[in-house]
């Protein structure tokens, strides 16, 4: 019982460390593009903004911790 517990809660641990650091990148991105709008970005970090903007979002996928959660799978399967 104690092994689940702990894999349960590094799980946990995990999900809230990736939430915490897209918070934080969020936040980061933000303040840089409030420079970028009053022109205090170099042309290089321009570039970079530009590049973080164009990155593909990756869709984070809910329906194996619902389905992990409640022990049912989802309406319609």
């Amino acid at each position: 019982m104690m092994a689940i517990d702990d894999l349960l809660d590094r799980a946990r641990d995990a999900r809230r460390r990736r939430d915490d650091a897209a918070a934080e990148l969020a936040a980061v991105l933000r303040a840089l593009e409030g420079l970028d709008g009053v022109g205090m970005l170099d042309a290089t970090q321009r570039r970079e903004l530009g590049r973080l903007r164009e990155r593909p979002r990756a869709k984070r996928s809910t329906r194996g911790r619902r389905v992990a959660s409640s022990g049912q799978a989802p309406a319609g399967e």
